[in-house]
């Protein structure tokens, strides 16, 4: 059985789809992720599963759902949110993605890492600095496993496939890097 859950944040409204044990997906809503919503929806009818939607007052049934709702109300409260305990489905990928997205599931608040640190930190070369942004870019549930927080080398943005695309990106980015100084501020 999957449940979806609506939950709205400041920036951005985001359906969460879950099982009994995982958190299965995250879409992100905004008025720049049509293209993103549609792929996203063609994908899940043809999954075949019912789906159970939940009430505003049902978070708390599966207590993973209960945590990440906590979690991204802090997270978009601009208060730093660390996702990496909330359980994920891994079964969707091959290996060479787990290994990616699992890697970057402990890149912290407001750090950066390039595609190429990403793919040496989870065991690969840094030539395989393409297939890791390709790994990152089938990410289904982004925030909770932080691909935003993955740049180019460079340091220009990169990529992100999740709802709202490189805008978002950085909006997200934004969101991290003001809860940073407001975290600084308080310790002066």
């Amino acid at each position: 059985m999957l449940y979806i859950f609506e939950f709205k944040t400041k920036i951005a409204d985001l359906e969460i789809k879950l099982s009994e044990n995982y958190i299965e997906e995250i879409k992100i809503k905004n008025s720049k992720s049509e293209a993103f919503k549609e792929v996203n929806d063609r994908r899940l009818s043809q999954n075949g599963k019912s789906l159970i939607s939940l009430g505003q007052n049902d978070y708390n049934r599966f207590n993973h759902l209960y945590g990440l709702i906590t979690l991204l109300d802090d997270y978009f409260s601009s208060k730093i949110a660390d996702f990496a305990k909330i359980p994920v489905n891994f079964s969707y990928y091959g290996d060479f993605t787990k290994k990616i997205l699992f890697a970057s599931r402990f890149i912290g608040y407001g750090e950066r890492m390039s595609y190429k640190e990403l793919a040496q930190k989870a065991g690969f070369e840094g030539v395989y600095s393409r297939a890791c942004a390709n790994a990152l870019s089938i990410n289904k549930t982004p925030i909770v496993i932080p691909c935003h927080r993955v740049i180019t080398s460079s340091g220009k943005l990169g990529g992100y496939s999740a709802g709202g695309g490189v805008a978002f990106k950085a909006e997200l980015l934004s969101l991290e890097r003001q809860s940073e100084q407001t975290g600084k501020n308080k310790n002066l």
